[in-house]
């Protein structure tokens, strides 16, 4: 019975460290995911910034181009300045635009790596639990398998003479 029970607490502390490991596996790769994601933040910046470019482009090409028009058509310095304040106008609220689109996209990357650091957080507390209830159920399972060395009194049947008595 001795060896059984040696087996089985083998056996218990073996799956104890496995569930501990896991738990710390399951951190590291939460932690990793939640960096890939975060990385995403680049890719919202470049693009917003590439948008950005893209739009004073075209807005330096309508200037330019309502200029010469203007210049073409000889129309008087009123309705150049009305186009170009229009223009001004739409551009700045492209750009305020573009930058909340930005922000909310790098508030959603950045809840997202939240979520996922918590959800890996989660996943190691359930293997941590598991281990410390695998412990357990081996201590039990140890417990039941080990017999003590009996402990029980013995009777004594003796003659007053002798100083002995019944105990029992």
């Amino acid at each position: 019975m001795v060896w059984q029970a040696a087996l089985a607490v083998g056996s218990g502390i073996a799956s104890y460290g496995s569930s501990k490991r896991a738990a710390r596996a399951a951190r590291r790769e939460a932690a990793r995911q939640a960096a890939e994601i975060l990385n995403q933040r680049f890719v919202v910046r470049e693009i917003t910034t590439q948008q950005h470019m893209q739009r004073s482009e075209q807005f330096d090409e309508l200037i330019a181009s309502n200029i010469a028009l203007a210049a073409f058509m000889g129309r008087g310095d009123r309705s150049i300045q009305a186009l170009r304040k229009e223009e001004a106008r739409r551009y700045g609220v492209d750009v305020d635009r573009l930058r909340e689109q930005e922000r909310r996209e790098i508030e959603n990357i950045k809840r997202q790596a939240e979520e996922t650091l918590k959800q890996g957080r989660i996943t190691a507390k359930q293997y941590k639990t598991q281990a410390r209830q695998t412990l357990f159920n081996t201590a039990l399972t140890a417990a039941s398998l080990y017999k003590a060395p009996s402990t029980t009194t013995t009777t004594l049947v003796g003659t007053p003479s002798d100083g002995l008595m019944d105990r029992g």
